[in-house]
């Protein structure tokens, strides 16, 4: 596998989901709030990425399981989510919050071992990815209440507009300047 070619790729795809994020925050208006404000207790998109989050962690927890246990990883995996599913709340908001610190962890980790440019710029919103991811995780809620204030203000639509911007452009430059230099 080629681990160059796979940051590369998560770097473009985290340039274009930002880009989409920032259209989504300037098209937000108080009309649209019914439609996205359920967004962070759906239960399939919540069930599909706690899928993705566990399917990742899995085999990054290899070294940390004794060999004897290994061939259990995958059904507590599968029983893990089948337990999301049954009883937990805030689903989405949950695997959202999930899937931002793993892949925050990536890209620093990746960021440095390869030696891409911006990677000290990189390593900060990797910083304040991996934070927001930590604050859905524990307090869920976060994410409605957020999609609320984005949704009422202007002020709040253009500041998150600007801030998926420049998440966009940061990733999307420093996967240009990744390639060029490879």
């Amino acid at each position: 596998m080629n681990y160059r070619l796979v940051f590369s790729i998560s770097l473009f795809s985290f340039a274009c989901v930002s880009g989409l994020a920032a259209v989504w925050a300037v098209r937000q208006s108080p009309a649209k709030l019914a439609k996205w404000e359920p967004l962070p207790r759906n239960i399939l998109f919540g069930v599909i990425l706690a899928g993705v989050d566990l399917a990742w962690c899995v085999p990054e927890s290899h070294p940390l399981v004794p060999d004897g246990m290994q061939s259990w990883l995958i059904p507590l995996a599968v029983a893990s989510l089948w337990i999301v599913y049954q009883f937990l709340d805030y689903i989405f908001s949950r695997a959202l919050g999930g899937f931002l610190i793993l892949f925050a962890h990536y890209l620093l980790y990746a960021s440095f071992a390869y030696k891409a440019p911006l990677a000290p710029l990189l390593s900060g919103f990797c910083f304040a990815m991996g934070t927001l991811g930590i604050f859905f995780c524990g307090k869920p809620h976060l994410m409605r209440d957020l999609i609320r204030k984005i949704s009422a203000s202007r002020k709040w639509s253009y500041s998150f507009t600007a801030i998926f911007a420049a998440y966009s452009l940061l990733f999307l430059l420093t996967g240009l300047l990744f390639v060029k230099n490879t």
